[in-house]
């Protein structure tokens, strides 16, 4: 058993920015003797779990433990990989992040993340937003052609907070805004204080579409922070998209 976990720990040593290691480095982080550590190394070779490093020296990740891991991210639904991305977002910002679903004309929280800042703005988790009066709406319906907004609308708009669109064509306006940018944002419509920017990503093999969100209050996010979360959202939307089985 012993040896077993050992070699779990020996795994557990491998990151993206470590793909390659040799046994000194194993057994300094392990705090194990080389000895052990080279034999371990050399069993976990021939059982194919870890192939010589192409550099000649050292080990990295066999190819049919890769092929493992590859396997066991595209079982993962596309929810869940969208819960994974927003909270990435919401830890390295500090501030809430959540996966939402349009459901009928409402956007509806799946996933609620919360960072670690104490000061934290959002709707709970299952709470009801005007697809056309949140930043996460706003973004989903970006993706739709202004046809199929107006249809779902009826060419109407709820008027749920006066920084909402006033009219149908404003909103149209700022779908065509947010399809240039990328991104939606609000400003005091879910909540007031509150900021918002969001995300909307689609399934390449379902086309089922989710919004990722970052919501924060809006005098703790400079310009710069602003920045940051939006480069972090548009960057989990394209991991999402390239990471579909």
């Amino acid at each position: 058993m012993s040896t077993l976990k050992n070699s779990v720990h020996v795994l557990r040593c491998f990151t993206p920015s470590r793909p390659e290691l040799t046994v000194t480095e194993v057994a300094t982080w392990l705090g194990l003797p080389k000895s052990n550590v080279s034999r371990l190394l050399r069993a976990m070779h021939e059982a194919g779990m870890l192939d010589a490093a192409g550099r000649g020296r050292g080990y990295r990740l066999g190819e049919w433990l890769q092929d493992l891991g590859q396997m066991a991210t595209q079982t993962q639904t596309f929810q869940a990989r969208a819960s994974a991305a927003a909270r990435r977002v919401s830890d390295q910002m500090g501030y809430s992040g959540y996966v939402s679903v349009l459901v009928g004309t409402h956007m509806v929280g799946l996933a609620h993340h919360v960072g670690g800042n104490t000061q934290q703005v959002g709707v709970p988790l299952g709470g009801r937003l005007p697809v056309d009066a949140c930043a996460t709406g706003r973004a989903l319906l970006a993706t739709m052609g202004d046809g199929e907004v107006r249809q779902l609308l009826g060419g109407r708009v709820s008027l749920a907070a006066p920084q909402s669109p006033r009219d149908f064509d404003e909103l149209l306006a700022r779908l065509r805004q947010i399809r240039e940018q990328g991104f939606a944002e609000s400003q005091h419509e879910a909540l007031p204080g509150a900021g918002a920017v969001a995300v909307a990503v689609a399934d390449p093999q379902t086309g089922e579409r989710l919004c990722l969100c970052l919501t924060y209050p809006l005098l703790a996010l400079g310009p710069a922070d602003r920045k940051r979360a939006i480069e972090l959202l548009l960057q989990e939307r394209r991991n999402l998209i390239r990471s579909h089985p």
